[in-house]
């Protein structure tokens, strides 16, 4: 059996660089503009605003697509830190991913069939490889993602399904799950529900204990599940008279508008044939250990041990829903992605060697793509995007040279390369804030001191979206939002015109219409509009341009 861990002060150095790497740019760039987050904070602004913390609303109008949970989460930071910057915005997420390791550190190191010594070092591995795999790393944990605190929760209901089966009390488990069920739901709606209910379903079935099912406990989980989001659902009904269709409508549609219902069976058939692949691209460079999986006796010695087959069984339950979607982000996956890791980290420690031909290859081709990285640090130099960033000619070196010691330090290790993947992933991202960063910071920065300039300038009167300029398709919820916090009020919607208010209109919505331009800007995605006050006939500056 190969050492896995023989330095001491690794894991240190592993989780200090990755915190660094995270927390340093948490709050460097503005609100994001290409990903919902803009309506995480939106919605969570104007609950603030309009000291309603049971009705979501986007411009003060009924928003139904999720429920409000982690809205409530984004609340208590702004509350605990004072202010709505995009660092307070995204700290709930950093948290909540910091929150996932721990409890796949715990889990895995509980249950993994190793020796005490060994089962720590996967399990710091499996951890770790969820944190710093490509998708997560390098995307979600730059933004106030909603799939990562969604993530922490649906994998710590998972493992309590497996952790208080084996001790066979069934009442922890329906309880302390279905509690967690009702939490996933109240943030993201049905998907927490549809993960419950084929994790309990697949692992009694493949357990031989369908009869559990039945067990008093269960229905006693349901009922906790039904009392949690039913209080919420009846405090929201007491408050908004408005038909129960109209919510259920669209949490259903959020839940399929990505599915076949919505793109038929062609897509479909398409999507499951590349869905493997694009899964391999998005989560590098961990997925390649998938190849570890066609050993003759792979799956023969997964199936001996219940927590190794426990991971396999309800993956393989649960991925059957984004695998039959033609449209979904690679980010559903990461509740996921810990079940997989684990049965990956299993198979490179205790079922291969570093003689294996297979895992030769897999670690050749991270050699490879490190080096790349390495070498195409200098691009950086020249590329139009990031030649001009101050200081980009020692960001550049020093990425380099970060670079060079991490891709040395993979081919120095043989037998334990997959934990020196962890590093060179790490200085990734650190080398990406440096250096991608700054180049997409003066996008952000523009829509943040538009809307700030538009609403400084409508100080003193009311202000409103007029028609469909604001609010219609979402791209402007990052305009709506710091528009809002700057002026400390919603910005409502309006189609009724009113004397001495000032609107945000685009030409469309100002066709016909007598108006006095007070300011011109641009609203996401350079979408031009105006600040106007409307003229009517009786008004004076009308009567002077007709006359």
């Amino acid at each position: 059996m190969p050492k896995i861990l023989t330095i001491s002060g690794w894991p240190v150095l592993i989780i200090g660089l990755f915190i660094i790497a995270v927390f340093s740019y948490l709050g460097y760039l503005p609100i994001d503009t290409s990903s919902d987050e803009p309506r995480r904070a939106l919605v969570a602004l104007e609950m603030i605003l309009s000291g309603d913390y049971i009705t979501p609303t986007i411009n003060g109008e009924l928003y139904f697509n999720k429920p409000p949970f982690y809205n409530w989460v984004i609340i208590a930071f702004y509350r605990l830190l004072g202010n709505y910057s995009s660092f307070t915005l995204r700290l709930p997420m950093a948290v909540s991913l910091l929150l996932l390791g721990l409890t796949i550190f715990f889990f895995v190191r509980k249950y993994v069939p190793a020796r005490k010594e060994s089962a720590s070092a996967i399990a710091f591995v499996v951890a770790m490889m969820v944190l710093t795999n490509g998708r997560v790393l390098i995307y979600d944990s730059l933004w106030s993602s909603i799939d990562i605190p969604f993530a922490w929760l649906t994998y710590l209901a998972m493992m309590l399904v497996y952790h208080f089966e084996r001790r066979g009390n069934y009442w922890a488990l329906f309880l302390a799950t279905y509690a967690l069920t009702a939490i996933g739901f109240m943030t993201k709606g049905l998907p927490s529900l549809v993960f419950q209910s084929f994790t309990l379903l697949s692992w009694f079935v493949y357990t031989k204990q369908f009869r559990r099912l039945w067990h008093p406990a269960h229905f006693a989980g349901i009922g906790l599940f039904l009392l949690i989001v039913g209080s919420y659902y009846w405090a929201y009904f007491s408050r908004n008279h408005i038909p129960l269709s109209n919510v259920a409508d669209v949490l259903f549609e959020e839940s399929t508008k990505r599915t076949v219902v919505t793109f038929g069976v062609v897509e479909t058939a398409l999507h499951l044939l590349t869905f493997p692949f694009e899964m391999i691209y998005h989560f590098v460079p961990y997925m390649l250990l998938l190849a570890l999986l066609v050993r003759a006796n792979s799956w023969a010695v997964l199936r001996t041990n219940s927590f190794i087959a426990f991971n396999v069984v309800v993956f393989l339950a649960n991925i059957w829903v984004y695998w039959s979607s033609p449209q979904v982000y690679a980010r559903y996956l990461i509740g996921q992605l810990p079940l997989v890791f684990t049965v990956l980290a299993y198979c490179y420690y205790e079922l291969s060697s570093p003689d294996d031909t297979s895992r030769k290859w897999i670690e050749r081709i991270w050699l490879g793509l490190s080096l790349l990285v390495t070498v195409g640090c200098w691009v950086a130099l020249v590329h139009p995007k990031t030649r001009l960033i101050d200081g980009i000619g020692w960001k550049t070196t020093a990425a380099f040279l970060m670079m060079a010691i991490a891709t040395w330090a993979l081919w120095q290790d043989k037998n334990n390369r997959l934990r020196r993947m962890l590093l060179v992933m790490i200085v990734v991202r650190i080398s990406l804030n440096w250096i991608a960063l700054p180049g997409r910071l003066a996008s952000r920065v523009f829509y943040k001191k538009e809307s700030e300039r538009i609403a400084h300038e409508s100080l003193g009167a009311p202000l409103y979206g007029y028609k469909e300029t604001i609010g219609s398709t979402g791209a402007t919820d990052v305009n709506s939002f710091h528009i809002a916090a700057f002026r400390g009020e919603i910005l409502r919607l309006s189609s009724r015109r009113q004397a001495g208010a000032y609107y945000l209109a685009d030409s469309v919505s100002l066709v016909g219409e007598q108006y006095e331009t007070v300011d011109t800007t641009r609203l996401f995605d350079r979408h031009p509009a105006k600040l106007v006050r409307f003229i009517s006939p009786t008004d004076s500056t009308y009567r002077k341009q007709h006359d």
